[in-house]
């Protein structure tokens, strides 16, 4: 009996597929047309300090973002990515140090939940930075810009 020959498999894809942004200035709320409303509520220098293994002490940026679902279905936010970046290319490290509290939990029709994030950036004061929010995989990016105060 004859063996079976190699199959060709399918072509897989290489890259992730680009995602839909809208762009904002870092003082105004976002809204995707997935009905969820992206605000950066706060931005602003902070001094952390290393507490545990691995953190790094220094400037850094907090940033609290507010996600609110004016969608009609509830919504996961557990897979949420808040990055930062200066004009500049310099991007801003994500940290434990000063204590963020990442979006989490499902938010309902009509709700809203807020979470910070630390950015270690050095300096923070009056920096022209970019913020992405992708409030979970798959959906739309709010990227905000402006400068830190």
């Amino acid at each position: 009996m004859p063996q079976p020959g190699p199959t060709q498999a399918a072509a897989a894809p290489t890259t992730a597929p680009e995602l839909p942004t809208v762009e904002g200035p870092l003082d105004e709320a976002i809204p995707l047309d997935t009905g969820f409303e992206i605000e950066i509520v706060s931005i602003r220098a902070v001094q952390v300090a290393a507490t545990t293994p691995g953190e790094v002490a220094g400037s850094a940026l907090r940033v609290e973002v507010l996600a609110r679902n004016g969608s009609q279905q509830p919504q996961s936010v557990d897979s949420a990515v808040v990055t930062l970046v200066a004009a500049d290319g310099e991007p801003g490290i994500d940290t434990t140090a000063g204590s963020p509290s990442p979006l989490r939990g499902t938010v309902a029709p009509g709700d809203a939940v807020t979470g910070s994030y630390v950015f270690m950036l050095d300096p923070a004061d009056g920096r022209e930075v970019t913020v992405s929010v992708n409030y979970a995989a798959g959906q739309p990016v709010a990227v905000f810009t402006g400068t830190t105060a």
